[in-house]
């Protein structure tokens, strides 16, 4: 259904009379910068610095995921095993200006969580084109920088951080597209749109948002019938192709692996897992955070209208929004939808309908109903299908990140109300409260073995999977520099040991082979970096066992030249052993006797490459 909103007369707003050419138009955008956005940006900087500083001296390494893209970083492509090439090329980017250090890596990823920050004060102020309303904007941001989830995402590079960004300047933008229905604005969307695809295939749920827009935010025109959203589509797809390309060349492992972890994942799901997931999105918020969000939206829903939005807030000339923001057609008004929509019948006539219509599509309504509405369309889609996905197979805390761009808003609504005049009172208190006790309680986490010892057992110390691997490398790394040994490839059959070996010994540029023998394709390495089945070879065989007999036992003549045990806590060790195998006979006895010439000979012993019968 396409609908287009009849024009009526344009409601004159109170800069219309009476402005004379010294005084300041009433009809603008808001300002975005001033003091406060010079604080959030002074609050966003601090976090970096101390995040950055955490990660340079508390000894932690790369987690084996951020090693695995930049081990893609340096051979891009359009398309990965497991994940679309943004991060790869965000990593390039980072590594290219900051250098190949664990820091160097994360940088960019880092800083990009500060853009988003700014970019949910750009969408506050499209939804509530007032002073207030960039106010409520920047609390959101802080409450973003200083929450939980980026708290810890925020040290990692992931493809969360891109993901997020898109996810936020897509909300902008379609809302944006929707109440103008410029062109310029929906080829604005599909580019975010098709960046977001590329970061991660998660922003394809941001479909079920901007479907729900087409017809629920009011505009010039409504629906599907129209050049405007169509274009979105052409420009976000073709945006992706090199990526769809690149899938159907390698016969679409990256499709394959999302269907395969939604639906065959090895977590097990169910109701326990459902409230895990569901706790789990609460402490990435912060506790403080949702409390305050849900106890302030009872008081302000007990509190008379007239106390909530005064009619005298939007005809304030410093919080009038610019004409560019609605259309021609969509009516300004300085009554609140309820006063409108609540008149005496006597004195609405034969015009009722249309009046009601005036009320849908007018600013304020937009502002203070179809806003709250799109937050709400903007998250709960994304939460609804990661709590299904968590009781069918379970779910990762993260997988729902992008929703919580939507909730801060919503949250921050409450903290400091967008159509209320900048001198209203407002829950200062609350606000504080969850701003240091977000603050305090990632902290805390992120400190837990400062604070407790090495005794902190594993499972408490979220940085426990990036420690001690610099150490473990280190002292193995004499070896590759040994000239016996130079330049031999590194095997190992798993991806924790690819990685991690890729990564740490980067200076010394080993050729990095999986170990595959059933020529399978779960992961990069096995797809793309398999050891080859060709006898004779000579390499060095990395492995977390003391006697990987699977890999040894293929090969002539195996030595033992080094391991190393790095203690990380109470229960946990990283521990290498490294072993040099020479003359490699293949995966199985008939590579071998094939490669060898020996398929046809008959003996009485017993080859060496298969056990004796007994």
């Amino acid at each position: 259904m396409n609908t287009q909103v009849a024009p009526d007369t344009q409601t004159p707003g109170p800069s219309s009379a009476g402005a004379s050419g010294s005084q300041r138009p009433a009809q603008r955008w808001p300002r975005l910068g001033g003091r406060r956005l010079w604080m959030l940006l002074a609050l966003a900087a601090a976090l970096v610095i101390y995040r950055m500083g955490v990660i340079e001296f508390s000894g932690i390494s790369l987690f084996f995921d951020e090693a695995q893209y930049w081990d893609w970083s340096r051979h891009l492509q359009w398309g990965y095993y497991s994940k679309p090439p943004m991060i790869a090329a965000l990593i390039k980017l980072s590594t290219g200006v900051f250098g190949d250090s664990v820091l160097g890596v994360k940088v960019v990823s880092m800083l990009l969580y500060v853009v988003t920050a700014v970019a949910i004060v750009g969408l506050a102020r499209a939804l509530w084109p007032t002073s207030s309303g960039v106010r409520t904007g920047i609390v959101a941001a802080a409450l973003f920088l200083v929450s939980p989830m980026v708290g810890t995402l925020g040290m990692f590079a992931s493809t969360d951080s891109p993901l997020i960004l898109c996810w936020t300047l897509a909300a902008w933008a379609l809302w944006r597209a929707q109440v103008t229905n410029r062109l310029s604005l929906w080829a604005l969307l599909g580019v975010v749109c098709g960046l977001g695809l590329l970061s991660k295939y998660t922003m394809a749920a941001f479909a079920i948002t901007a479907v729900w827009a087409l017809w629920g935010v009011q505009g010039p025109r409504r629906g599907v019938f129209r050049l405007g959203p169509w274009l979105t589509v052409a420009i976000a797809l073709a945006l992706l192709s090199p990526n769809l390309l690149w899938n159907m060349r390698e016969g679409f492992p990256t499709l394959q692996h999302t269907a395969e972890i939604t639906t065959q994942s090895s977590r097990s799901g169910g109701p326990v897992a459902t409230l895990e997931f569901l706790a789990g999105q609460v402490l990435m918020l912060g506790p403080l955070t949702v409390l305050a969000g849900v106890w302030l939206h009872r008081v302000i829903r007990r509190l008379p209208q007239g106390e909530v939005a005064g009619s005298t807030q939007w005809a304030a000339s410093s919080q009038m929004l610019p004409p560019s923001q609605w259309a021609a057609s969509t009516q300004m008004s300085t009554q609140m939808p309820s006063q409108l929509g609540t008149q005496p019948p006597s004195t609405l006539g034969p015009q009722k309908d249309a009046r009601s219509r005036t009320v849908r599509t007018s600013a304020l309504y937009l502002a203070s109903v179809t806003a709250y509405r799109y937050l709400i369309m903007l998250s709960a889609p994304l939460l609804l299908l990661a709590v299904v996905q968590s009781f069918l197979a379970g779910a990762h805390i993260n997988w729902a990140a992008p929703a919580m761009v939507g909730i801060f808003l919503l949250v921050a609504s409450r903290l400091s109300q967008p159509l209320l005049p900048l001198a209203a009172p407002r829950p200062r208190k609350w606000f504080w409260a969850v701003l240091v006790g977000n603050l305090v309680m990632t902290g805390a986490v992120i400190h837990a073995r400062d604070l407790f010892g090495d005794n902190l057992p594993a499972r408490l110390d979220v940085l426990v999977r990036m420690r001690g691997w610099e150490q473990a490398f280190n002292t193995l790394e004499s070896t590759l520099q040994d000239p016996r040994y130079k330049g031999l490839p590194v095997v190992a059959d798993s991806r924790l040991m690819l990685t991690q070996s890729s990564y740490h010994w980067r200076e010394h540029a080993p050729k990095i082979m999986a170990w595959n023998p059933t020529g399978a394709r779960d992961n990069h390495y096995q797809m793309q970096q398999s050891m080859p089945n060709v006898v004779g070879q000579d390499v060095l065989v990395l492995s977390e066992s003391a006697d990987p007999k699977a890999i040894l036992g293929r090969f002539a003549w195996v030595r033992e030249l080094g391991q190393s045990a790095v203690q990380v806590g109470p229960d946990r060790q990283v521990r290498l052993y490294l072993y040099l195998a020479r003359g490699f006979v293949g995966y199985d006895n008939m590579t071998y006797k094939e490669q060898s010439g020996t398929s046809g000979l008959k003996t009485e012993d017993t080859p060496f490459t298969e056990e004796p019968k007994k």
